[in-house]
């Protein structure tokens, strides 16, 4: 299928290097506000089409679905654009500012009869899968505990999009969706209660934690932050036993114990890892869906109000 980004930075970058796996799959055109660096990336990707416009790129027949990649302060402006054409897409995380920019792109979405997916790659890698599996199986009873932090360090600089209330910096919405995505997918819901704190500087959570509460009982901890190395795991306890997924925001293994026994499960895949949520677009477009079931609308328009309330506690 003929992809065209909107949006040419790092996360394009990072996505392109996908494509090289996928032989039926290709990005056909483009188009960036910035014309050196789109004409750069489109040279370096060998891109025939390059377009001044959203709307240009958006209405060209032989692009088939659009791939969303500029920052999220901007997606609802730019996907109300490049919705008009009635095309797929496929939208960076995170989807909006908050919940109701999300449900409005979900609400658009639907009345334009076209499929759109958040891209938050997590939930499309295979190790994910195997935890899915494991859970409906029963062998490890209920879940109970999430622990998980995605953390690094990052030199604060005040120029840069990360630390800019006005560009929709800061780390929980960021890079802690990660953890929170992690915490609903295993629990099966977003949280009914949330204790969050912050260390703020100019309007921008620098790192923050959050303890949530959901409906049944479950709860998590969950940490980011732009100030500190971490290892970038998460450990999920259950009522006989434990999962510990190391990098768990690309994992490609998991170290399942029980009963003092540990086994190691790997799930090896090649960088870097966004080929999964590529293929899943593709596969519900072909088969005419809306959304994702592994990434459903509700769940995106959940997670961003999840962000809100915690955002509200530390305004």
């Amino acid at each position: 299928m003929r992809w065209g980004f909107i949006g040419t930075g790092r996360i394009a970058e990072r996505i392109m290097e996908a494509f090289r796996l996928l032989p039926d799959s290709r990005v056909a055109a483009a188009y960036s506000r910035n014309k050196e660096a789109m004409e750069a990336f489109c040279a370096r990707w060998d891109i025939p089409k390059r377009y001044d416009t959203i709307e240009e790129l958006a209405g060209d027949e032989e692009v088939d679905i659009l791939y969303l990649a500029t920052p999220h302060i901007v997606h609802l402006e730019h996907f109300r654009k490049a919705a008009e054409a009635g095309k797929p897409i496929l939208c960076e995380k995170p989807m909006g500012m908050s919940k109701e920019e999300t449900r409005e792109m979900t609400e658009l979405a639907g009345e334009k009869g076209i499929f759109l997916m958040e891209g938050l790659w997590t939930r499309f890698f295979p190790i994910y899968r195997w935890l899915e599996e494991l859970m409906d199986s029963g062998r490890m009873g209920r879940p109970y505990n999430v622990m998980a932090d995605f953390s690094y360090h990052s030199p604060y600089d005040p120029a840069l999009r990360f630390f800019r209330k006005d560009l929709g910096g800061g780390s929980m919405r960021g890079a802690g969706i990660y953890p929170l995505s992690l915490a609903a997918a295993v629990f099966g819901s977003v949280p009914c209660e949330i204790q969050a704190m912050a260390d703020m500087k100019n309007g921008v959570d620098l790192r923050g934690a959050a303890l949530l509460r959901f409906p049944g009982g479950g709860m998590a901890q969950i940490l980011s932050g732009f100030q500190g190395e971490s290892v970038q795991g998460a450990n999920i306890a259950f009522e006989r036993g434990s999962v510990w997924i190391p990098d768990f925001w690309h994992p490609d293994r998991a170290v399942l114990r029980q009963e003092g026994r540990e086994e190691v499960i790997l799930r090896p895949f090649a960088f870097p890892g966004f080929q999964f949520e590529i293929e899943e677009v593709e596969r519900c477009v072909k088969e005419g869906k809306r959304e994702s079931g592994r990434m459903t609308w509700q769940e995106s328009i959940d997670l961003a109000g999840a962000l809100d309330e915690m955002y509200r506690m530390w305004e």
